[in-house]
């Protein structure tokens, strides 16, 4: 019988990828959190930079740690899909111009987009650690 080895998907360390998992609940909660209190103070009043690309370095760089530190595919996934996911839910992204989407419309954009952001961000800051963590040992 042959063992898979994990540690490329989940990580080199459990209990960092428990203490990771649990960043994926904080993240997806501040990014909910974040993003409708954006909403509320008048979004054009803060900085665009702030909003979208800013938002999207600020990511790949917690994802970048994630996969310097414990080194889990899977692990950089679900911190991007979590972080736009809370992003979608305050309907980022969504060009509104009538009534804003069903809660079953809703739920889909959240796991067509959080599926592309987890594809594109945590693929990349996954790739960035790893390169990292291999260039300095």
């Amino acid at each position: 019988m042959v063992t898979a080895d994990t540690n490329t998907l989940f990580g080199r360390n459990e209990r960092g990828t428990r203490r990771w998992g649990l960043g994926v609940v904080v993240l997806f909660s501040a990014s909910l959190v974040y993003f409708a209190a954006v909403k509320l103070v008048n979004y054009p009043s803060v900085h665009l930079v702030l909003w979208w690309e800013g938002y999207a370095v600020l990511l790949v760089a917690l994802i970048t740690e994630q996969a310097y530190s414990n080194g889990g595919l899977v692990v950089s996934w679900l911190l991007a899909f979590g972080a736009v996911a809370g992003v979608i839910l305050n309907y980022g992204g969504i060009g509104l111009t009538g009534s804003g989407p069903g809660v079953l419309e809703l739920l889909g954009f959240v796991i067509v987009g959080g599926s592309i952001g987890a594809a594109i961000l945590g693929t990349l800051g996954f790739g960035i650690g790893t390169a990292v963590r291999r260039v300095a040992t």
